[in-house]
């Protein structure tokens, strides 16, 4: 019975030990190792000084490092809606990716463009980090006219997450897709 006992309270020991040695903070400012892995080896001057430059973020904001911006699949673009939807039309600005702290964030840019939905629109809300919900068109236009006009007016599963979506034109220039891109 001693020698269970003993296994048993070594092993809380060994589990207690490495959750506190996870805990910590998540930015360590120290001139130091990073911990980070050892198949990644540390930039020298010159590849910091080649780096300057990418993945900055707004002045607000302050610098990012988000990598490479994301590449669309073909035939898709990033728009953000200029003012609540009609039905059948929609007027957004093309987004382009804006590096922040945490990662990409779509903002418009430039003038709106007029585009008109496509008889058979396939149209998608967020209703969370990378899961959506098929909804009718009418209920998307609802949807971001409200998160314009009257967020309150929007209740879960769906929130307001930065008006940003990514639609598809078919052959003629109408949209027939259309999703809402969740961000906090």
């Amino acid at each position: 019975m001693k020698p269970t006992r003993r296994l048993i309270s070594s092993l809380v020991l060994v589990a207690a030990l490495g959750g506190a040695a996870a805990c910590g903070p998540e930015d360590d400012t120290a001139g130091g190792s990073t911990g980070g892995s050892a198949s990644q080896p540390a930039k020298d001057q010159k590849d910091q000084k080649a780096d300057e430059g990418q993945g900055k973020g707004t002045e607000e904001e302050g610098p990012g490092d988000c990598g490479e911006p994301p590449t669309l699949p073909a035939g898709h673009k990033m728009v953000e809606i200029a003012v609540p939807p009609s039905k059948g039309s929609l007027s957004a600005k093309d987004a382009a990716p804006e590096c922040t702290p945490n990662d990409f964030i779509y903002h418009g840019k430039g003038k709106a463009n007029y585009y008109l939905f496509a008889p058979e629109t396939n149209a998608e809300l967020a209703t969370g980090s990378g899961t959506t919900k098929v909804v009718p068109p009418g209920e998307l236009w609802s949807h971001a006219a409200d998160c314009m006009t009257n967020p309150s007016a929007v209740k879960a599963p769906y929130s307001c997450s930065g008006n940003i979506y990514d639609i598809h034109l078919d052959g003629e220039g109408k949209i027939d897709s259309i999703k809402e891109i969740w961000h906090p």
